[in-house]
């Protein structure tokens, strides 16, 4: 990759740009494949001439652009298609890291269009101009110690057509299982491959549609019933961004557990001095060899709430409160937090997306994707970073956050880049991640203004009458209205 050098050099050096660009095959994707969630990862590979302030950014190249014979000249003189994600900082770099950029819901809609041309391509940005300032992510072609080096493209997909059992083959001995979900996994592929005398290993190359099972490590058995659901969902969400750290097949599918309602928590036994056991046995057609989908549409139980990030519970959760801040609770799986999360940069016509892209001289600012016509639109001009878009679910107005004054204020601005207006303001404190309530009258953020601490504030859509709904001595962040 990256023609054959160790090192995808990008930034400005000496008088030189340098672009990075990446190439993936994906004729391995079914036609009938949909693509749920998609991720970027590229290590780290030198930092020795990396400055501050400046963004680095990675993006789709057009369709009908591909490598080889795509030349340096003629990357250079072609603008980048669209983000896949938000733009990395200096201090997001470093030597064997690893950049996991998650795919934003335009990049993921660009992604399925690539997939059915079988190859897609990335353009990977940095500082043009002013001082020397390069990083240098690993190609693949050389090793860096304790962290996988070669770019790698994860996508989760569905196929309405599933791949014929026959085909699975188990790659690898594995130890007595310890849990539930490692039984799953063993036991469902070793149903596949039963019945074949012809089976004496795994072959090398392996075929494109064999299946590497992924096994995980047992876990402590859970307190209590909430706690086991939420270790299922952690374990599941892991194992569908990241995958396993050895390479995989360019097809390979990643075992995953039953439903958490397939293993009854009801029946497990909470008094106090017995231990909690799992279900005795899980009936085979409840569980399934290839990653099932979030569901796609919101819980009624959920409409309206303020879902946020809390360390209540000594490490990261998601908490849900009323609008007041009252009736506080434990989301117990994270794909309502995501599903909310993903449609806040939406406009409601449903056509159009918000999302961050450099502009010419490199600055971060809100743009938005026209599904209808196929085009990136600059929204905001302005000096400092932009970031944060979360647009109106009542009209054409977008809320974000901006470093112009100097530190993070709230703004809003029309979608047409008319009536820009700054809602927060402050010394050095900072407030962020804006989302407006379903009625568009209210926007709730988080800010360390008062405490110091990250906390949930609320204000209405015109900045006025702002108040801690936190108002405790946690950290709480990353607020997002459900609508």
């Amino acid at each position: 990759m990256h023609l054959g050098q160790p090192n995808i050099h990008v930034g400005f050096y000496r008088g030189h740009v340098y672009i990075g660009v990446l190439q993936f095959d994906l004729s391995s994707i079914p036609p009938d494949a949909i693509i749920t969630d998609a991720a970027l990862e590229l290590t780290g590979r030198d930092a020795q001439r990396l400055k501050p302030n400046a963004a680095w950014q990675a993006s789709l190249l057009a369709a009908d652009m591909a490598w080889p014979p795509l030349s340096f000249d003629a990357l250079a003189e072609t603008p980048a298609d669209l983000p896949v994600a938000p733009p990395l900082a200096a201090t997001d770099l470093g030597r064997g890291r690893v950049n996991v950029l998650v795919f934003e819901p335009a990049g993921l809609a660009a992604l399925r269009e690539h997939a059915s041309l079988g190859q897609i391509a990335f353009r990977l940005d940095g500082p043009a101009h002013g001082e020397d300032n390069v990083f240098t992510w690993d190609s693949g072609q050389a090793t860096v110690e304790g962290s996988p080096t070669e770019p790698r493209l994860r996508i989760i997909a569905a196929c309405a057509t599933p791949i014929p059992t026959a085909t699975f083959v188990i790659i690898t001995s594995t130890p007595t299982p310890k849990n539930v979900v490692t039984v799953a996994a063993l036991l469902r592929t070793a149903t596949a491959a039963a019945g074949r005398p012809d089976f004496a290993g795994s072959p090398t190359p392996l075929p494109a549609n064999w299946v590497t099972p992924v096994i995980v490590r047992p876990t402590p058995t859970p307190a209590n019933a909430a706690t086991a659901a939420f270790a299922v969902e952690v374990a599941t969400a892991w194992a569908f961004v990241y995958g396993t750290p050895t390479s995989l097949p360019p097809n390979a599918w990643t075992a995953t557990p039953a439903p958490a309602d397939a293993l009854d928590w009801e029946t497990l036994d909470e008094s106090e001095g017995e231990e909690n056991e799992e279900p005795l046995l899980i009936t085979l057609e409840r569980l399934t060899p290839t990653p099932t989908p979030p569901p796609r549409t919101m819980p009624a139980a959920l409409a309206g709430k303020i879902a946020f990030f809390s360390d209540r519970w000594g490490e990261p959760a998601i908490f849900v409160m009323d609008s007041d801040g009252k009736n506080i609770a434990l989301l117990t799986r994270f794909w309502p937090y995501d599903l909310a999360l993903e449609h806040e940069a939406v406009a409601p016509d449903g056509l159009r997306q918000a999302f961050v892209r450099k502009d010419s001289r490199s600055v971060p600012q809100i743009f938005f994707f026209d599904s209808r016509y196929r085009v990136a639109v600059e929204v905001t001009r302005l000096t400092g970073a932009a970031y944060d878009p979360a647009w109106s679910p009542t009209d054409d107005r977008i809320a974000f956050v901006s470093g112009e004054p100097g530190n993070d204020e709230i703004y809003v601005i029309n979608a047409d880049g008319s009536d820009l207006r700054r809602l927060t303001s402050n010394q050095w404190e900072w407030d962020k991640h804006p989302s407006w309530s379903p009625d568009g009258r209210q926007i709730v953020f988080y800010s360390n203004r008062e405490t110091g601490r990250r906390q949930i504030w609320i204000m209405d859509a015109d900045g006025s009458r702002p108040r801690n709904l936190s108002n405790n001595a946690h950290e709480e962040w990353n607020p997002v209205w459900i609508k």
